[in-house]
Parts: structure tokens; sequence; C-alpha cells
């Protein structure tokens, strides 16, 4: 999006609404939602040298908007 500085999209679990969202039962079975986050080049680099907990940690602290492409990054 221009004008952003999240340039990457991490697939994660909707943590902030837990499993209630995360399995979707549909006929038939049910359906697991993920959703992506717009992130910064900081910030997957710290998920690949700290994991993938430690960065949701981080925006867990920073109380990010998941879906605001013009976020500060949190690292």
């Amino acid at each position: 999006m221009p004008g952003s500085t999240c340039d990457h999209l991490l697939i994660s679990l909707p943590y902030l609404h837990g499993p209630g969202l995360e399995h979707c039962p549909v006929p038939g079975g049910h359906a697991r939602v993920l959703w992506t986050l717009p992130v910064t080049t900081a910030e997957i680099e710290f998920r690949r040298r700290h994991g993938h907990e430690a960065l949701e940690q981080c925006f867990d602290e920073a109380e990010i908007i998941p879906t605001d492409p013009f976020r500060a990054s949190v690292v």
C-alpha cells in the first residue's frame, strides 16, 4: 500500500479473538480461520531471530491495530 512501511504479510492465528474465531463450524466439518497481518521488514527479521511468539508479544505490548497498514514497527 503506498505510504505504508508494512511491506510483508504474516499469516497468523486470530489471537485477539481466540479459538472461537479460529475454529469455525461449517456444514460437514469445520474451517480453520487464519488472518494476514501487515508487517514491516524489521518485524519479519525479528521473527526469524526470536520466533513467532516473541513477535506476537511485541504486538500485544504495543497494542497494535492489526489491520492498520500505516502503523509503526514494533521493533
